[in-house]
């Protein structure tokens, strides 16, 4: 998969029922949503992440870890991650984002990082 140099984010709201099972990104990242509400992710390029609080156990170019997601209560075409310590995470105090980059069906996301870099890491669900 190629990322994509422009973004439609912000064009609908985060289609919770279509989120679960396993979503790869170019790269070899994945993440895996569960409709519990649990997440896990792997081989996500670390600076797809804005790191607001720690930084990546080791440096690693590329991050593990699990949590709980949400749809965040105002922008509704946003995804919350809240990333449990484990994995390149030495503390429970990172966030984060995935953004709408194309409503689908299935929908794309991306890792929203800052406003330096606002396009980060794009995510497809595997068929």
């Amino acid at each position: 998969m190629t990322l994509s140099g422009c973004s439609t984010a912000g064009t609908s709201a985060v289609d919770t029922d279509g989120l679960p099972g396993v979503w790869t990104g170019s790269g070899g990242g994945r993440v895996e949503f569960h409709a519990d509400g649990r997440f896990s992710m792997k081989g996500i390029p670390a600076e797809s992440i804005a790191f607001t609080w720690s930084e990546p156990r080791n440096g690693a170019i590329r991050v593990s870890g699990a949590g709980t997601w949400e749809q965040h209560d105002v922008d509704e075409d946003t995804l919350l991650l809240m990333i449990d310590a484990g994995g390149s995470f030495p503390t429970d105090e990172e966030v984060a984002s995935l953004m709408v980059a194309e409503d689908g069906p299935p929908q794309v996301f991306f890792f929203s990082t800052n406003v330096d870099k606002p396009y980060g890491c794009e995510i497809r669900k595997n068929s």
